[in-house]
């Protein structure tokens, strides 16, 4: 399991300019975040995040990241995913320059777990990418599911849905941006829509952003399968 490390808001934006700027691999401890079946109110598994200490801006800094730096969180992440409990499946975050360069970012032998998905976390990309890019992404999104590794987006809001419909992309899941749930849970009919739509691209809808028990209600009439948010504690691996 992963070591106990001192663990941090990973929101904190007013870090110094030098530590915003160093992008060294820098010690990390995990928090899992639980993902639920609403139905039933019980753990499908678990997003798998990296948090860093409180000086750091992270979203700053995986974004300076290099993609070797990045390949090499992830496969620190999967060899921890190894040891925790396999009745769940981890989600691990990706950026979408992985999947535009898969054949250098994958290592050569390297076995996923079963219960592994991969989440692309940076699903606003997708709206500037061409379409020769995107053609490679989703021949990429496609080999990765035919080795039975569910690839889910992240953060989605009602103009990628559009996009990725208007591009005939078909996905194991779309996890809905939280901020976007908020706004359609004042108006659950245009809500139903949206996971309505999102079902037909992708085989489980996910709501971010479930904070109560009228969230979690409101998902769950909308048609969503599956919730995460601050409702369900997190666990910290080695606390």
């Amino acid at each position: 399991m992963t070591p106990s490390l001192l663990l941090w808001n990973d929101k904190y934006e007013h870090a110094p300019p030098s530590i915003e700027n160093d992008a060294r691999i820098l010690p990390f401890s995990l928090k899992l975040e639980p993902i639920v079946d609403l139905s039933t109110s019980h753990r499908y598994g678990f997003e798998v995040l990296t948090h860093l200490p409180r000086e750091i801006n992270s979203e700053k800094y995986f974004r300076q990241l290099s993609l070797p730096q990045q390949q090499g969180l992830f496969y620190q992440q999967m060899t921890n995913v190894t040891c925790f409990r396999s009745a769940y499946v981890y989600s691990l975050n990706l950026p979408m320059k992985a999947f535009l360069d898969w054949r250098s970012f994958h290592w050569a032998g390297m076995v996923f777990p079963p219960n592994l998905v991969i989440e692309i976390q940076d699903a606003v990309t997708f709206l500037s990418l061409n379409t020769a890019q995107r053609a490679v992404v989703y021949k990429t999104i496609q080999q990765i599911e035919a080795l039975g590794i569910p690839i889910w987006m992240d953060d989605a809001n009602e103009e990628l849905l559009t996009a990725f419909i208007d591009a005939n992309w078909q996905l194991s899941g779309i996890k809905l941006d939280k901020n976007t749930f908020w706004t359609l849970s004042k108006k659950p009919g245009r809500l139903q829509q949206t996971i309505q739509r999102g079902q037909a691209i992708a085989n489980r809808m996910i709501v971010e952003g479930i904070e109560t028990h009228k969230h979690k209600e409101i998902a769950l009439q909308a048609g969503a399968e599956f919730g995460q948010g601050y409702l369900w504690p997190a666990i910290y691996p080695g606390q």
